[in-house]
């Protein structure tokens, strides 16, 4: 009887890697909570009253947007967020520093105790590996809230 070997992935990938270039100097630069708003709604436009979408944006050292990480998608009332995820990305692209951004499809500004709890982990975690949360924000078509306005970072 012939031995019978089934193929696995590894069988056909020796490695895999991923690279990042800047592909262009960064041009928006964060100067407060309006300003991430200001840039990010665009990016939540088509999703905000649907469901909830969980993004970062990654800064250099002057505060210039060099990347947006689409982290999750979740539900109409919300989204699970691994911190290991956020730092990862944060980490390869060597970011100083990053923004969580979520929308509140209901148009409720209030944050959660979930909310909450993952923007002060994150917050801690990032400081162990060197990265700044600057802030965490909720946003809605109303309007937005900040963590760091108040005085919650």
């Amino acid at each position: 009887m012939k031995d019978i070997r089934i193929a696995t992935f590894k069988d056909f990938v020796g490695e895999l890697t991923a690279i990042y270039r800047r592909t262009k100097l960064p041009s928006f630069q964060i100067t407060s909570s309006c300003s991430v708003r200001e840039f990010i709604y665009p990016f939540f436009d088509d999703v905000m009253d649907d469901h909830e979408e969980v993004k970062v944006i990654h800064l250099n050292r002057k505060n210039q947007v060099v990347n947006i990480h689409h982290l999750t998608s979740g539900t109409d009332n919300g989204c699970l967020i691994s911190t290991k995820d956020v730092l990862r990305q944060a980490i390869l692209i060597k970011t100083s520093s990053l923004i969580l951004v979520h929308n509140h499809p209901s148009g409720n500004l209030n944050p959660s105790e979930a909310d909450k709890q993952i923007s002060n982990k994150l917050r801690e975690a990032s400081k162990l590996v060197d990265i700044s949360t600057l802030d965490s924000i909720i946003i809605t078509r109303e309007g937005y809230y900040s963590f760091a306005d108040e005085g919650l970072f």
